[in-house]
């Protein structure tokens, strides 16, 4: 089976992806939701649209899909039960922790893994398979035999075919975050891949963050091959005319290539316009399917959208939205004198037949002069008016009978109602909500009872608080260089180090590590892909035969599983983005992790009650994206062959501010890395992070030389020392200052 899914961002969205004949339809309500600039739905709406989908056996997946805090949490049970109880199909999740709630309280309502999950191998579906997804929405910069890989594992798998594209991964993204406070982890990106920006020394300004929006239907046939299940359009933004008019087209060459297997795939020249006019960039292609990554992707010069054909618009709107779905029904009427008259309706829906009955209270009378006619019952049950129904056939049985027509119409009114229940009743979830009682009215999770029905938190270890480390404050320092390294291992003030990969193969890099006496954890790659596997076994094998080295720092529930399944016996650490937001994620990665990194988005409020060891980055450029393209390659500048390529280059916004990209490409896959103009600094919170729970500091280094790293430890020093003093370098404390929307 292949299941065609829709965006709708408002009721008329969704009436036009349903009748122009999407399989399923996401959406969001007015919480928790990752678009939430869309007009959205109120869940009178989404109640009214489940029962509207079931009717034509269409499905509704509902996204919980921004990272959650502690205080949103308490809502979430209310907020899906009228929901679940009316049928919802399944929910798009994002977060760990709401992941585990919704899986212990709705136990039969499917969770999918949404692409923020940023699921780039087959351990990473396995992880959430293991958990109980029922499907993962796959990273878009997968290549289609990386899609073929992760099919494998006999988890469903939803990938992306038509729309807009994001420059990062989707759920490493916080450069919109970190700019005004809208995290896109939050539904509230505001686009900051968008704009222009100067690479470097160049003085021209370009687009190079602005991939072109995707458009897979010449290469659908192959993406059905592929063993892809859900096939999914991006446009919960974008208006009803593109919502039913992108459905259409897709679901017409879906149809055709099941039906006409080995079939050349032609795409008739009108339908490629139709795409190319129904709100898509000027630059448009197929994705990361047939490449790593490629210039021809970017927009370069300003992507602006074509303009939409208003007669086209206008057409699409009256055929899939003002002129709704009729699902068939046949009557069966009888109506003999001195008798109840009777009628019988029957609709069959995914081959299961509904019916209902009624009868008249009164006795049908014998026709005085003239009797009733069969044109005449036939007349009135056509009357379905408003209703989502439509007179297919209709057996009549009548003998010299009067049939008052008002009677007809009450019997077909009280019929059709009757038969929606039916309908309706048949998709309910029949499993009783669970009494869970973990999100305490004050919106702070209780471990110890959310455990006892959960095989990855054990109350035990949650609720081992180390009140012996409180006061002891680990300064761990991530390095990039050799000079970092040498500074770092070699300054006191460090208790431990990690090590960007990338130091691993320097022979001078592993010679300092082998003398020092430090503990040293390797910091595994932001993403794990077939492509780089073998990078990370050559890691992994390196941190456990090498007795320097005390751990590694996963970025991704991908390489936990990896490692797991590889048999590591040594520290595993989360790095910031493997989110725990709120308690109940910070539980489950209490349980998973050696130590905890807290995010980087949360102000002091807002960081959960994490009762193990974890860390906190007090200094650092926060990483804004991590990507599967990259600047250098983009304007022609590739160095990746290059013996001494450059590891940072200057990013300029129109604003003359300057991001730093460190570059790690290599043969197989690009990886940028775009990192804050100005450092994080939270020297004024170092004693309240204390308190907070805070037993290792980071300091991420990022292109800092000596000079820059003797000045940042003094002032340091300083600041553990109790003195009162100003930093000597420009920095941000945003979002520990003013958290994020």
């Amino acid at each position: 089976m292949v299941e065609l899914l829709s965006p709708a961002g408002e009721y008329s969205s969704f009436l036009g992806a349903i009748n122009a004949g999407a399989d399923a339809v996401y959406l969001a309500g007015n919480m928790y939701g990752a678009r939430a600039s869309a007009v959205n739905f109120s869940n009178e709406e989404l109640i009214k649209a489940i029962r509207y989908a079931h009717l034509f056996n269409r499905k509704v997946f509902l996204t919980v899909n921004t990272l959650t805090k502690n205080n949103e949490l308490e809502n979430l049970r209310d907020f899906l039960n009228p929901l679940y109880q009316s049928g919802l199909d399944a929910v798009i999740v994002q977060d760990i922790g709401v992941f585990k709630y919704i899986k212990d309280t709705f136990k039969d309502l499917d969770i999918h893994v949404s692409t923020q999950a940023v699921v780039t191998s087959k351990y990473g579906a396995e992880f959430y398979k293991k958990l109980g997804a029922a499907r993962v929405v796959l990273a878009r910069e997968l290549t289609l035999p990386e899609v073929k890989e992760i099919t494998s594992t006999g988890i469903e798998t939803e990938c992306f075919i038509h729309g807009a594209m994001c420059y990062s991964y989707s759920g490493m993204c916080l450069f919109s975050s970190f700019l005004g406070g809208n995290s896109g982890n939050r539904g509230r990106c505001k686009g900051p891949c968008r704009q222009p920006y100067v690479l470097g020394n160049a003085n021209k300004e370009e687009y190079l963050l602005s991939l072109s929006d995707m458009n897979t239907v010449e290469i659908i046939d192959r993406l059905i091959n592929a063993g892809i299940y859900s096939f999914k359009i991006e446009g919960r933004l974008k208006s009803p005319s593109y919502a039913a008019g992108v459905t259409a087209i897709y679901r017409k060459y879906i149809d055709f290539c099941l039906e006409n297997p080995g079939k050349e795939l032609i795409i008739s020249e009108e339908d490629k316009n139709i795409l190319k006019t129904l709100y898509s960039r000027t630059s448009t292609g197929t994705g990361y399917y047939d490449r790593v990554s490629s210039r021809k992707m970017v927009t370069i010069e300003k992507g602006a959208y074509a303009k939409v054909d208003d007669a086209l618009e206008k057409k699409i709107i009256e055929k899939y939205i003002n002129t709704p779905l009729k699902q068939k029904i046949d009557f069966k009427f009888k109506a003999i004198p001195n008798e109840k008259a009777e009628l019988k309706v029957k609709t069959v829906i995914n081959n299961i037949e509904f019916k209902a009955e009624v009868t008249s209270e009164e006795l049908i009378d014998m026709a005085q002069k003239v009797a009733t006619s069969k044109e005449d019952i036939i007349k009135q049950l056509k009357k379905l008016g408003n209703t989502d129904f439509e007179l297919d056939k209709c057996e009549i049985t009548i003998d010299n009978s009067f049939v008052p027509s008002s009677l007809v119409n009450k019997l077909r009114r009280e019929a059709v109602d009757l038969l929606e229940i039916e309908i309706f009743n048949a998709n309910l979830n029949k499993q009783t909500l669970i009494e869970n009682e973990s999100i305490k009215s004050n919106g702070l999770f209780d471990s110890e009872k959310y455990s006892e029905s959960n095989d990855l938190v054990n109350s035990e270890d949650i609720n081992q608080i180390f009140d012996n480390n409180k006061n002891i404050v680990n300064k761990r320092a991530f390095v990039k260089s050799i000079e970092q390294l040498n500074f770092a291992l070699n300054n006191i003030f460090y208790d431990s180090v990690v090590v960007n990969k990338d130091l691993i193969n320097n022979p001078e890099a592993k010679s300092l590590m082998n003398d020092c006496s430090k503990p040293i954890y390797i910091e595994l790659p932001p993403v794990l892909r077939s492509l780089n596997q073998s990078e990370f076994q050559e890691l992994i094998d390196y941190a456990s035969n090498n007795d320097a080295i005390k751990g590694v720092y996963a970025n991704q529930y991908d390489a936990y599983e990896l490692l797991k399944k590889k048999g590591f016996k040594k520290e595993i650490c989360s790095n910031a983005n493997i989110y725990s937001y709120n308690n109940l994620s910070a539980s489950i990665s209490s349980k998973l992790f050696d130590e905890i990194t807290a995010p980087l988005e949360l102000n002091f409020y807002d960081i959960p009650e994490i009762n193990k060891s974890f860390s906190y980055m007090i200094y650092g450029r926060a990483p804004l994206m991590h990507t599967a393209n990259c600047v250098l390659k983009t304007t022609g500048k590739c160095q990746k062959c290059l013996p001494n390529k450059e590891s940072f280059v200057n990013l300029k916004d129109r604003l003359g501010v300057d991001f730093k990209v460190y570059t790690a490409c290599d043969n197989n896959l690009c990886f940028n890395t775009i990192y804050n103009s100005k450092p994080t600094s939270l020297h004024k919170y170092y004693n309240r992070l204390k308190e907070k729970g805070v037993n290792t500091c980071i300091f991420s280094f990022t292109d800092e030389n000596t000079d820059d790293l003797e000045r940042i430890t003094n002032f340091f020093e300083d600041v553990f020392a109790g003195k009162n003093t100003e930093p000597p370098y420009d920095f941000t404390a945003f979002h520990m200052k003013n958290g994020i929307l």
